[in-house]
This record gives C-alpha cells, sequence and structure tokens, in this order.
C-alpha cells in the first residue's frame, strides 16, 4: 500500500480548506462555494458510472 498521499486528494483538502476559510470569512458567498462544490461533486459521481 502506498503511503503517499495523491495530489487529488491535497486538491481536495486545499478546496475544502478554502471553502470552510471564506464560509467563516463571508457566510453567504461560502454557502454559495459549498452548494456550487456539492453539485459538481453529486454530477461527476453521476456521470463517471
Amino acid at each position: 500500500m502506498d503511503n503517499q498521499i495523491s495530489v487529488r486528494m491535497v486538491l481536495l483538502l486545499l478546496v475544502g480548506g478554502l471553502t470552510i476559510y471564506v464560509t467563516l470569512r463571508d457566510p453567504e458567498l461560502g454557502i454559495a462555494i459549498g452548494v456550487g462544490v456539492v453539485v459538481v461533486t453529486l454530477l461527476h459521481q453521476l456521470l463517471g458510472k
């Protein structure tokens, strides 16, 4: 098993952290970004199968 973290995981963690930071600074913008991330994730999951 590979113990290194993938580039994809690093990107997901950075986007998640950025979304949390923006939500703390400006809740309305953070909610909009969060909803956008959820929609893109669901589309990716649905179209990937």
